[in-house]
């Protein structure tokens, strides 16, 4: 914030920040924030980004300036598109009620019913209200340079942001499958693989991006997918890439702080671009382990993985992309 401001509207500002943190978790589809203080005649307007925090300059509902800039800013923020108001479009929340059925997905517990004559009868099951985000997964071809879209039906993330300034990492259970046409008995999608979504720290020109996790997986993928012995230890790539917006007329942009903050004056001093790559295979939560003897096994697994199998691959970097990357030398 480059302007000096009094106590009481430091406070207001620190009690904004912390009002505004848990929404990033209670919102799932929430790119940024916007907020605002009233401090005696002075309104602020902020705007949060996963990088930094930007205030007006004050709006004096006492002086004809002020009380201009404070309406303007009203009726734009009303008329504002639905990404502009800090959400994402290209995920959509939906529910659903499923329709009876006389053949059921297997699900625990018996599935049929005898009748007077000792014959099996399948039993109709009411199936619970299914609650999942429909999320759009734009996928990067480096070879054609091409981008495709597909669409992903997710759970309730396993995984929310839970800061205010972060990568904002978001992971969640699903498929490709449309749940409406074949779900499970639990209210939830039956899922096959990971979704996972972020902000992380990234090179705006995506061919110097040295420390991405999507081509990282997808060299993986490439390289050792064909390995019988490592299946399993290494995740390997489904698509994924870096998200985009619809800026209208067809004209698409990454999600990136830098697109949030085009209508803005001001410098970008981080740069964070929105990322989403689904992966295989998808493990099992460790309250379904059923043994002591399991559990053990689970452990001796991991620290196997953790003796240099695994990596941090938001962090990773490319030894052979950074030598070719002008901006390194």
């Amino acid at each position: 914030m480059p302007f000096a401001y009094a106590d009481e509207h430091v406070d207001a500002f620190n009690q904004l920040f912390r009002f505004s943190r848990p929404l990033y978790k209670m919102q799932p589809d929430r790119r940024f924030l916007w907020g605002l203080t009233v401090c005696g005649e002075d309104t602020y307007a902020c705007l949060f980004t996963p990088s930094n925090a930007y205030a007006t300059p004050a709006m004096n509902v006492q002086s004809p300036e002020g009380r201009r800039a404070l309406i303007n800013f009203f009726v734009g923020w009303s008329l504002c598109e639905w990404d502009r108001c800090g959400y994402d479009p290209s995920m959509v929340l939906r529910s659903i009620v499923p329709r009876l059925r006389r053949n059921p997905i297997p699900m625990a517990g018996p599935s049929t019913s005898e009748t007077a004559s000792g014959s099996q009868q399948p039993v109709r099951h009411m199936q619970s209200k299914l609650t999942y985000y429909e999320i759009q997964v734009h996928n990067y071809d480096p070879e054609s340079q091409e981008h495709t879209t597909r669409q992903y039906f997710a759970n309730l993330p396993m995984v929310n942001a839970d800061r205010l300034f972060s990568r904002h990492t978001r992971c969640f259970s699903g498929s490709f499958t449309d749940p409406s046409l074949r779900c499970g008995y639990d209210g939830r999608v039956i899922a096959t693989s990971l979704l996972k979504t972020g902000w992380p720290e990234s090179n705006m020109d995506i061919s110097a991006d040295t420390r991405d996790e999507c081509h990282m997986l997808r060299k993986i993928t490439r390289i050792l997918g064909g390995d019988a012995d490592l299946s399993g230890r290494y995740p390997t790539l489904v698509c994924g890439g870096r998200a985009r917006i619809d800026l209208g007329n067809g004209v698409m942009v990454d999600d990136s702080v830098q697109s949030i903050l085009a209508e803005v004056d001001t410098e970008v001093t981080v740069h964070r671009v929105h990322k989403r790559l689904v992966i295989e295979p998808l493990g099992e939560p460790l309250n379904t382990v059923r043994t002591v003897r399991e559990l053990i096994m689970v452990l001796y697994d991991a620290m196997s993985a953790a003796r240099g199998t695994l990596i941090d691959f938001d962090f990773a970097l490319d030894i052979e992309r950074e030598a070719t990357n002008p901006t390194r030398r």
